[in-house]
C-alpha cells in the first residue's frame, strides 16, 4: 500500500474515532460468510458497526485520542465493534451471538468511557446495567421517599375512611332488619 494511502486511510479512520469513548475489540475467526453477514445486519439495526482494521493504522490514526488507550493494547488484526449507547450494549449483543457463532467469537479487550477493560473484565461487561437501566434506577431512587411521604400522609386517611364506609355499610344492613319487625 502506498503512503499517500495509508495516509488517506489513517486521517478517515482518526476522523471515524475522534469522539469514541466506547469500543469492543472481539476476535472473528473462522465464521463463514453467511453468519458474518447476519451479524452485521444485526449490528447495523441497532445502531453499532462492525470494522476490521489493520493494526498499524488503527494505533496510527488513534494516537491521542480517546481510543488510544485501546488502540496500545491491540495486536492481530483488530475487529471493533462501536456504536450504540454504551460498550455494555455491545457486549449484551454480543453475548447473545455467542451460541450462534459456535464459540468463535472471542471479546478481546473494551473502552468503557474512555477507560480500558481487559479481556477478563469484558467477560464480565455484558452483565453490567445499561445506561438506560442506570437512569431508571436514579429516578426510582429519588421518587421513593417522595412516594414514601405521600403514603405516610394517606395512610391515616385512608384507614379512616375505611372504617366509616364499613360502619356504613353495616348500618345499612341493620336498618332494613329494623324495618321488617
Amino acid at each position: 500500500m502506498s503512503k499517500p494511502v495509508k495516509e488517506m486511510m489513517t486521517r478517515d479512520l482518526g476522523a471515524r474515532y475522534v469522539r469514541a469513548e466506547n469500543a469492543v475489540w472481539i476476535e472473528l475467526v473462522g465464521v463463514d460468510g453467511l453468519t458474518t453477514n447476519a451479524f452485521r445486519r444485526e449490528l447495523r439495526a441497532r445502531h453499532m458497526r462492525l470494522e476490521v482494521v489493520k493494526t498499524a493504522l488503527f494505533r496510527r490514526a488513534c494516537a491521542g485520542g480517546p481510543m488510544a488507550k485501546l488502540a496500545d493494547k491491540v495486536t492481530g488484526p483488530v475487529a471493533l465493534v462501536t456504536g450504540g449507547e454504551s460498550a455494555v450494549d455491545v457486549a449484551k449483543l454480543l453475548d447473545d451471538w455467542l451460541p450462534k457463532l459456535s464459540q468463535k467469537l472471542r471479546l478481546r479487550g473494551a473502552l468503557l468511557d474512555g477507560e480500558y477493560l481487559d479481556e477478563a473484565a469484558c467477560k464480565d461487561l455484558s452483565k453490567m446495567p445499561t445506561r438506560h437501566d442506570l437512569h431508571c434506577r436514579i429516578v426510582r431512587l429519588i421518587l421513593t421517599p417522595g412516594g414514601n411521604v405521600v403514603a405516610a400522609a394517606l395512610g391515616p386517611g385512608a384507614n379512616i375512611a375505611g372504617i366509616l364506609k364499613a360502619l356504613v355499610e353495616k348500618l345499612e344492613k341493620a336498618e332494613p332488619a329494623a324495618v321488617e319487625n
